[in-house]
């Protein structure tokens, strides 16, 4: 009977790590990172914002990451496909984030057309329609959704995720032209 309990486990275990081993679960685990508000994934949003010209204050830069996170927090994410090829993968999956390109253009348009608004001293004041822009992204609420192509790569016979391309990044953080012309 022992033996039986043993063998019957050993498969079980078996089977659930082949499993978890798969290019769509291990695209599922990263995107969880995102939702979670992983450290690496916090890490290397940090990282991107140290390189944004107009978040030099710090805090902009607070307000930003704050929203970036409420939108990794809110990533609404379904797998459509999976295709393997030997050692390469593409999950195909639908993301649904918040339309930050959106917001962004909108707010531009509005202080095109309203400048007086963001003027400091007689010119034409940038923190302010960062804040204007900023606060119009902390309420978003309009969605848009993607399909993204993940690829992955199988090494030393675990599936491993490949880093998003520009496109990709955009489209989880919202920021994605997708009106481009």
């Amino acid at each position: 009977m022992r033996k039986f309990i043993l063998i019957v486990s050993m498969a079980f275990l078996l089977v659930g790590c082949s499993l978890s081993n798969t290019p769509s679960k291990r695209v599922e685990d990263v995107l969880k990172k995102y939702q979670t508000l992983d450290n690496g994934v916090i890490d290397n949003l940090e990282l991107i914002t140290e390189g944004m010209e107009d978040l030099k204050d710090s805090k902009d830069k607070e307000k930003y990451i704050k929203i970036m996170k409420n939108q990794y927090s809110e990533l609404k994410y379904t797998i459509k496909d999976e295709r393997i090829e030997g050692d390469e993968a593409t999950v195909t999956v639908d993301i649904s984030v918040y339309d930050y390109y959106k917001i962004q253009k909108d707010a531009k348009e509005y202080a095109d057309s309203h400048p007086d608004e963001f003027m400091s001293d007689d010119e034409y004041d940038e923190s302010k329609f960062l804040n204007y822009k900023l606060d119009k992204m902390k309420d978003a609420s309009e969605r848009v959704e993607y399909t993204l192509d993940i690829k992955l790569l199988k090494e030393n016979d675990k599936w491993e995720v490949m880093e998003f391309d520009k496109d990709t990044l955009e489209k989880i953080h919202g920021t994605y032209n997708y009106k481009r012309d």
